[in-house]
């Protein structure tokens, strides 16, 4: 084959494949450009989840004929001049490629307008090919329609989501853009409806209760750092202790997707505990446009730092300065030594045989309580190793006694929220609530796998006030939600209607899992049978922690035993479904080092 040069409408499907990836793609470019025209007002308007129309209106300068026109070439663009800008990028596009691209993957109209007294222009294309231009009376600014995106290329648009899902990801990059710029008016309507009206706002925290005030935000938490020329700032509202967190990162106005921040912050919120699952957290990271490399990306989502390292430190110690003021500090005073105790001469571990107390009959049940009934119901006969139990360390005076459980043996609940026990390597020490959701997430995903769960129908059905994108995905999870017992529908466009619950779940844990769930089916992309088998898996974690026995809660010795059998049962005793760990020991050197003993 020769060496040739590709013909100009290739050229502007490669480029188009490169900028548009899906209909949020095209929303963030044409909201840039109306945010660089310094626009005060910026409307989106979608339909099909953008499938099928966007339009974004704005009333920033406009451009006049001449302008319109180079616009739709290639590498135009009015914010370069020199090579030396682009080390310098103090703007939200700049490469000229936006809507040229977007022109050849779609029907497009662009309207503008300089100086509403000369007039403005209007301009259709189809396919990249410019069908028409007109004069057009209208006022100051610019309107951008794009219809039956990707229709030339069938191979890109059968790689759309569900029109709930395109919808998503376009309503995130608008509310990303928002915050970024919270003078600025912004509308997204979708089909005919307002999901998002947000009027200007005095400051970053204001515009982040108007966006979210219908998701039950009631404490927003500033954070801020300064280093090296750099500043990073934002908010952070904690989320129900379940869940993902949801980011939104915001280096230099612009909004990214950049592993070296998401790191950082996941990285904080992880080491603070699960009380921050689900939290929302708005990162601003302002720094020289010299120290960052903007024109790494052709779509502009990934940035490159030039002192990354600095950049990840500043964002650690800014989130991490917030959630130690809101947790306090723990101080450690001293050990005490609550006086001697006779030395346990217990015989060798040996073979320990008991039964379970038969379940009690109260009616259908979703998942059978571990603390009454082993999942086969049966004898349990303990004898060898114990599970997971390391080797026995340096030889000591103090002998462990006897083990009982699977784990060691049982001493007793410590503030009704723990269960103690000991084994030949020291203290063992039991969260009695993530050692029943490890349970029951193993329960759940055998149910779902297997027959339909008992549902008791509500009297009086409950109502759930969700997003249009939101409510739109439920037919979705119609099935899985019924697995368990979960009954709900679409009672109106931001409206879902529960109207059966499994028997072991609370209706106010009930509407959280049914909105965790309906969140996460929208913001999954890619194989059919990998996301559904994703959704399960998060289902599960979600029921199994809302229904776990919680702490501060007595437990028999006989239900402390059943707990510890079926957890020892379990695909992994040792992590709960969020990964938080189940088991904590303390060694007996550790024990005899802190006591003086060695």
């Amino acid at each position: 084959m020769r060496v040739k040069i590709l013909p100009d409408h290739v050229i502007n499907r490669i480029a188009a494949g490169e900028v548009v990836e899906r209909p949020a793609s095209v929303v963030k470019e044409l909201v840039e450009n109306a945010l660089d025209a310094d626009a005060t007002r910026v409307e989106v308007e979608l339909s099909v989840g953008g499938r099928s129309l966007i339009r974004v209106a704005d009333d920033g300068c406009g451009m006049d004929h001449d302008d319109a026109l180079l616009a739709l070439e290639r590498h135009a663009t009015s914010k370069l001049d020199t090579a030396e800008d682009l080390d310098r990028i103090s703007t939200l596009g700049f490469r000229g490629e936006a809507l040229p691209s977007i022109a050849a993957v779609s029907r497009f109209r662009l309207s503008s307008c300089a100086d509403p007294a000369e007039g403005g222009v209007e301009i259709t294309v189809e396919g990249g090919r410019i069908l028409g231009v007109d004069g057009q009376a209208r006022g100051r600014g610019t309107t951008v329609e794009v219809r039956d995106l990707f229709f030339n290329t069938p191979a890109r648009r059968k790689f759309l989501h569900a029109p709930e899902t395109e919808l998503r990801h376009a309503q995130d990059a608008v509310v990303a853009m928002a915050l970024a710029r919270p003078e600025v008016t912004f509308i997204l309507s979708h089909g005919g409806r307002t999901l998002i009206e947000a009027p200007p706002a005095t400051s970053l925290d204001q515009r982040l209760r108007d966006l979210l005030r219908r998701r039950g935000l009631d404490t927003v938490h500033r954070f801020e750092a300064e280093g090296g020329g750099m500043r990073a700032w934002g908010l952070l509202a904690p989320g129900k202790g379940s869940g993902r967190p949801q980011l939104t990162l915001l280096v230099n106005g612009r909004w990214v997707r950049d592993r070296l921040l998401v790191g950082a912050v996941n990285r904080v919120l992880r080491a603070a505990g699960s009380g921050f699952g689900g939290s929302r957290v708005v990162l601003l990271l302002t720094a020289p446009p010299d120290a960052v490399d903007v024109n790494v990306h052709p779509a502009k989502t990934e940035v490159r730092f030039a002192r990354s390292g600095a950049v990840f430190s500043l964002v650690e110690r800014a989130l991490r300065g917030v959630i130690t003021t809101g947790q306090g500090q723990v101080e450690v005073r001293h050990f005490d030594s609550l006086g001697p105790s006779p030395p346990s001469h217990a015989a060798e571990p040996q073979a320990i045989t008991w039964s379970a107390p038969a379940a009690p009959t109260t009616g259908p049940s979703l998942f059978p309580h571990p603390v009454y009934q082993p999942e086969d119901g049966g004898t349990r006969t303990y004898d060898g190793p114990r599970l997971g139990q390391p080797a026995a360390g340096h030889a000591s005076g103090a002998k462990a006694g006897a083990s009982d459980t699977p784990f060691g043996r049982l001493m007793g609940q410590y503030r009704r929220s723990f269960i103690l026990l000991e084994d030949q390597h020291g203290l063992v020490i039991v969260d009695q609530h993530v050692a029943h959701e490890r349970v029951l997430y193993d329960q759940i995903l055998r149910r779902l796998d297997g027959e339909q769960a008992p549902s008791q129908r509500l009297l009086a059905p409950l109502l759930l006030e969700v997003d249009e994108s939101l409510a739109a995905a439920l037919p979705r999870l119609a099935d899985i939600l019924g697995k368990v017992g979960l009954e709900a529908d679409v009672f109106g466009p931001e409206t879902v209607r529960i109207s059966g619950l499994p028997p072991d779940l609370d209706p106010e844990e009930a509407r959280k899992v049914v909105e965790e769930l309906l969140e996460r089916a929208t913001e999954l992309d890619g194989i059919p049978e990998r996301v559904a088998e994703i959704l399960r898996e998060e289902l599960a974690a979600s029921m199994s922690c809302r229904a776990a026995i919680k702490v501060n809660h007595g437990l028999a010795e006989i239900e402390q035993r059943a707990l510890l059998d079926d957890l020892a049962h379990t695909d992994n005793p040792y992590r709960c479904p969020h990964g938080r760990p189940i088991i904590l020991r303390l060694s007996q050197e550790e024990m005899e080092r802190r006591l003086g003993r060695r």
